[in-house]
C-alpha cells in the first residue's frame, strides 16, 4: 500500500508500480499513498507526501461541459458531467451510454463505479508520475458493450472533484458523494432507476457497503478486491507479503494507538517509512478508515452480490472474501482471478533480478520473483459484466 493525497494507493494491487524487495531500497507498502488532495488509505501502499496535499493544475482545468462529449470507445458515447456530491462539491465524472437508436434511448440498466484507494480518477488509478492503470475505463467499455449504461467519476480530492488547500476527507462524505451519483444517474432520462447497481473497488468496496445497506435504489452489488476484515488486518498481510514485514510493529502501535483515541503521534517521531501514512491533517479520516467494520456493514446489505478478487494481490485475499460471505450469505457469488492483482491485471512472474521495468509490480510473486501485469483477466471482466445484466434486468 502506499500513502496518497487521496488516501492509501497500493503499488502491488496495480501492478504498475517499480519492483522492490527487501534490500533495494523499499517503497512505501501500496495501499497508502497521498496523491491529490484527499488521504485514501489503498490497500497497497505507494506515492509521495507531497501529492496528498495537492493536486496539481492539470486537476482544476478539465471542462466538465456535458455537451462535449468524450473520446469514447466503439460502441458508446460518453459524456462529461458534473454533480454535486458533500459540502456540495461539485464532483466530476463520465457518462457512458450504449449507441442505440434513438428509440430505445431510454429504459436502460444503470451502473455506478465507486473508486478505491489512493489518487484514482474516473478512469481508475493515476498516481503523480507513474504509469494510470484505466481499470474503471476498461469497466465501463465491458458494461456498455453489454447495453449497460455507467457512470464513473473522480474521487473527492482528484481530477475534476479538487478539494480546497484547506479542506480535509472524511470517510461519510465519500457515501454521500456516492449516494449522490446515484441520484444522478437514477433522474436521467436514458435510465430506469429500478435498475441501478453498483460496482466498488478497494476503499469504493467499502463505501458501497455502506451505502447498498441503507439506499434501496441500489439494486445490486460488485466488490471487487474490497477488504472483508479490519484494514490494519489488510494492510498487516500487505506488509508482510510485500517485503516490509519489519515496518509492521510501528504501523501496528499507530493504528491501535489512534484506535484508542491517543490521536496520531507526532510525525517526527515516526520512522521515514510510515510518516506519509499517517498525515496529522487527516486524523479524522483514518480513524474512521481504520475502525471500519466491514462484515457489520455486509449484514445490512439485502441485494445480489459478486465478489471479484485477484489471488495475486498481496493484502486482499481469500480471508477477506470468505468474511465477506459469512455476513451476506451463501448465496454471494465469488469469482477469483486466479493469476490477478487487485484491478485484475494479470501478474506474470520475471525471471532473475530485479527488473527496472516501470510496469513491474513491486509484490513478489511466485519464488519470490519480481513480477509484471499484462492484461486483465478477461474471465473476471466477463462474470463482472454478465452478473450486473442479470442482477439489473
Amino acid at each position: 500500500m502506499n500513502p496518497t493525497g487521496v488516501g492509501f494507493k497500493c503499488g502491488p494491487c496495480t501492478g504498475r508500480t517499480t519492483a522492490s524487495s527487501k534490500g533495494s531500497g523499499k517503497g512505501a507498502p501500496s495501499w497508502l499513498r497521498p496523491a491529490a488532495v484527499v488521504v485514501a488509505v489503498a490497500v497497497v501502499l505507494g506515492v509521495v507526501a507531497a501529492s496528498l496535499f495537492g493536486g496539481g493544475e492539470e486537476d482544476r482545468a478539465a471542462s466538465p461541459d456535458e455537451s462535449s462529449e468524450a473520446a469514447a470507445p466503439p460502441g458508446a458515447i460518453e459524456r462529461r458531467v458534473q454533480f454535486a456530491g458533500a459540502d456540495e462539491l461539485q464532483i466530476g465524472g463520465t457518462l457512458a451510454l450504449p449507441k442505440l437508436d434513438a428509440a430505445a434511448g431510454e429504459g436502460l440498466a444503470g451502473v455506478v463505479v465507486i473508486p478505491g484507494f489512493g489518487p484514482t480518477t474516473r478512469d481508475g488509478i493515476s498516481p503523480p508520475g507513474a504509469i494510470p492503470d484505466p481499470f474503471y475505463a476498461d469497466l465501463s467499455r465491458s458494461f456498455t458493450e453489454a447495453g449497460l449504461a455507467s457512470l464513473r467519476y473522480d474521487k473527492r480530492g482528484t481530477g475534476q472533484s479538487a478539494l480546497a488547500p484547506d479542506e480535509t476527507l472524511a470517510f461519510d462524505d465519500m457515501v454521500t458523494d456516492a449516494a449522490a451519483a446515484v441520484g444522478f444517474l437514477a433522474e436521467r432520462a436514458e435510465i430506469d432507476p429500478e435498475r441501478i447497481a453498483v460496482v466498488g473497488h478497494e476503499e469504493g468496496g467499502l463505501v458501497a457497503l455502506d451505502l447498498a445497506g441503507s439506499d434501496p435504489r441500489v439494486g445490486s452489488l460488485v466488490l471487487i478486491s474490497v477488504p472483508g476484515r479490519p484494514l490494519l488486518e489488510v494492510l498487516t498481510d500487505d506488509f508482510n507479503n510485500s517485503g516490509h514485514d519489519d515496518e509492521v510493529a510501528g504501523l501496528q502501535t499507530v493504528v491501535n494507538g489512534l484506535l484508542a483515541g491517543q490521536g496520531l503521534p507526532d510525525q517526527a517521531s515516526l520512522p521515514p517509512f510510515l510518516r506519509n501514512f499517517f498525515p496529522t491533517a487527516e486524523q479524522g479520516y483514518l480513524e474512521a478508515l481504520f475502525a471500519f467494520d466491514p462484515v457489520a456493514e455486509a449484514r445490512e446489505v439485502d441485494v445480489p452480490v459478486l465478489l471479484v478478487r485477484g489471488d495475486a494481490a498481496t493484502g486482499i485475499g481469500a480471508a477477506d472474501a470468505d468474511a465477506l460471505v459469512a455476513a451476506l450469505g451463501p448465496e454471494t457469488d465469488v469469482v477469483v482471478a486466479p493469476d490477478a492483482g487487485p484491478t485484475l491485471q494479470e501478474i506474470s512472474p520475471l525471471a532473475g533480478e530485479a527488473s527496472s521495468d516501470p510496469n513491474a509490480a513491486s509484490h513478489m510473486h511466485g519464488g519470490g520473483a519480481p513480477a509484471v501485469a499484462s492484461e486483465r483477466d478477461q474471465g473476471a471482466m466477463t462474470a463482472i459484466t454478465e452478473f450486473l445484466v442479470t442482477s439489473v434486468a
